[in-house]
């Protein structure tokens, strides 16, 4: 009888071994689980990353959920000010600083005058895109509301020819006389300074593709409050993407908490598990201290056999509670483990669904949709890691500016679609020749840039006229009729007490300086 519930005493104490062994598997599992769920917003933000990293070696460092929580209420604010920087271009000029130029342009009757001050003050106060929805719709309705006269004032403005009849299409001229575009290029370049979503570019192409095709009077308001709908789309999706980022926070903090209460009571069993075994350690030794004194004390072989009997009885019953208590506890523990396990594995699903649409998100905008290149906040990136790396360690490094000669005069011959169209073979011969090392971006409008490191100014120089050599074979014919495209190029290297800035002004002026030879050339900074 001894041995029997020595025996169960000894499992009983094994039980609770690998129930300890359990738990710490489970705390491992779930640290692993957050740490891959704060990889899923990693590469958006520095300041975001160096959130997640603290969180990452809070977790590896075994710290308590309340510094957790703490880390977490970081990440949150560091995703507020990315969602407040979304709304920034990436190319080329805001769409604030166009409307705001082109209003400056307009010259109104005076009764006009004051309403067209009031919106070019909220286009410059506007500190993202869809703050432009209001006013743009106010502007459409000022000038639906003007007079049309049969000669001048606004309407030759707005379309870039004298008079104005309702119902005319626009026809572009070569050369503006007006310094305000016409409204129908005006609306193309507005379009063009917004980052639009995937889903709407689509629906952006056909109105470039109709304001292209010419706008009458009467269609400059629709034209307006066409991309003022656009713009409105565009500020609901960002809030839609910002509403579900924020609430992925809120649930994975949620499942922190979750896992803190779960952690809690396992730490109350573990406590429950050792009192129990403690008590049925005093039980057993106080029942076996009864069996001794009872053998020392009873002569009577019977009344001593008696006495042990009921010790052993009381010993197997301390043994049986601490058994059924025991696999209570288990159970208990069987299902916090698999309800953990289940939301750890949710967690995981949900943070890999937000890297990958952050991923693609971040994806789309650093493309330029039409070309399929980098635009220019990644080339932005790109050239403050080249200029960082090229000032550390002294390698060499070349930028390249690409601009295509008489792009204007393309636009207005063959209409926009042969301008996109030159765009995109431009775009399909540089990439051909460039190396993989090499970083080539569209940097706005007509305008490329490649940066090109482990090369010299010479060397760049000799890629530049190349590029430019095999981009003059490039005709292509558009509606029957042969195009010829050039390009002109601008070639600069680091030196000294530069800046990022700096070097692309160089670059910049040499490229001006190839126009004023008579384009198709590539100029070096040694050569200004």
């Amino acid at each position: 009888m001894a041995d029997d519930w020595k025996q169960k005493y000894l499992a009983c104490l094994d039980r609770q071994e690998r129930a300890e062994a359990e738990w710490q598997a489970a705390e491992t599992l779930l640290r692993q689980g957050l740490t891959r769920v704060a990889l899923a917003a990693e590469g958006i933000d520095n300041r975001l990353d160096r959130d997640l990293e603290r969180l990452r070696k809070a977790i590896r460092s075994g710290a308590v959920v309340g510094d957790l929580e703490r880390v977490i209420e970081d990440i949150t604010e560091a995703v507020v000010r990315l969602d407040e920087r979304r709304a920034e271009q990436a190319a080329g000029p805001s769409a604030q600083a166009v409307l705001a130029a082109w209003v400056d342009g307009l010259q109104l009757p005076r009764a006009q005058r004051g309403a067209l001050r009031r919106i070019r003050r909220t286009f410059e106060q506007a500190e993202e895109p869809g703050q432009l929805e209001p006013p743009l719709r106010e502007l459409a309705g000022l000038l639906e509301a003007l007079p049309t006269p049969a000669e001048g004032g606004v309407m030759r403005r707005l379309f870039g020819r004298s008079g104005g009849v309702p119902g005319e299409p626009l026809e572009p001229a070569e050369e503006a006389v007006d310094a305000t575009p016409p409204v129908a290029e005006f609306c193309i370049q507005l379009l063009d300074t917004l980052s639009l979503p995937g889903e709407l570019e689509d629906e952006a192409e056909r109105l470039r593709e109709r304001l292209a095709a010419g706008l009458t009077e009467g269609g400059i308001a629709p034209a307006l409050g066409a991309i003022a709908d656009l713009i409105s789309r565009m500020r609901l999706q960002m809030e839609s993407e910002k509403t579900e980022l924020q609430e992925f926070l809120r649930q994975l903090t949620g499942g922190l908490q979750d896992i803190d209460q779960s952690l809690a009571g396992a730490k109350d069993q573990q406590r429950d598990v050792i009192d129990s075994s403690r008590e049925l350690s005093d039980a057993v030794r106080a029942q076996v201290h009864h069996i001794e004194t009872s053998v020392d004390q009873t002569d009577d072989p019977q009344q001593l056999k008696q006495a042990v009997q009921q010790r052993l009885e009381a010993i197997r019953r301390h043994l049986d509670e601490y058994r059924e208590s025991d696999e209570a506890r288990q159970q208990r523990l069987e299902a916090q483990l698999l309800a953990l396990n289940q939301r750890v594995q949710e967690m995981e699903r949900e943070g890999e669904q937000l890297r990958r649409r952050l991923r693609e998100k971040h994806e789309q905008a650093v493309r330029d949709p039409l070309t399929g290149l980098h635009n220019r906040l990644a080339f932005d990136e790109r050239m403050a890691q080249e200029f960082a790396r090229w000032k550390r360690y002294q390698q060499p490094l070349v930028l390249l500016v690409v601009d295509i000669d008489r792009f204007k005069r393309i636009n207005d011959t063959y209409g926009h679609k042969a301008g996109d169209k030159a765009l995109k073979i431009i775009a399909e011969r540089v990439l051909g020749e460039v190396r993989e090392s090499d970083f080539l971006a569209r940097y706005g409008g007509e305008e490329f840039v490649i940066l090109m490191p482990e090369t010299g100014l010479a060397d760049g120089a000799l890629v530049a006229d190349k590029l430019r050599g095999n981009v003059a074979k490039s005709q292509f014919h558009y509606q029957g009729e042969a195009v010829t495209i050039t390009v002109s190029i601008g070639v600069a290297a680091p030196r000294e007490g530069d800046t990022p800035e700096s070097l692309f002004q160089r670059a910049d002026r040499a490229l001006y300086l190839a126009k004023e030879r008579g384009r198709n050339r590539a100029v070096s900074e040694d050569e200004l």
